[in-house]
């Protein structure tokens, strides 16, 4: 499964999940070198996850990209 690969695994969860935009902007820098970037925003994409950052995208980011 790709979430074994997910380079969130080892991480606070906390940062994921947070509005302060320094812990986004940390979130999206992890997100941005993970190896399985693409298939964790699909995976959110897929199931309309409303909550938390997932791919290096904002649930906002994401239902623009869906709606685009």
């Amino acid at each position: 499964m790709w979430q074994f690969q997910a380079m969130c695994r080892v991480e606070d969860s906390e940062i994921f999940f947070s509005e302060l935009a320094s812990k986004v902007a940390r979130a999206k820098l992890i997100c941005s070198a993970c190896p399985v970037q693409k298939q964790c925003l699909d995976f959110a994409i897929s199931n309309n996850i409303e909550e938390g950052i997932f791919g290096g995208f904002t649930f906002d980011e994401r239902k623009s990209l869906v709606l685009a």
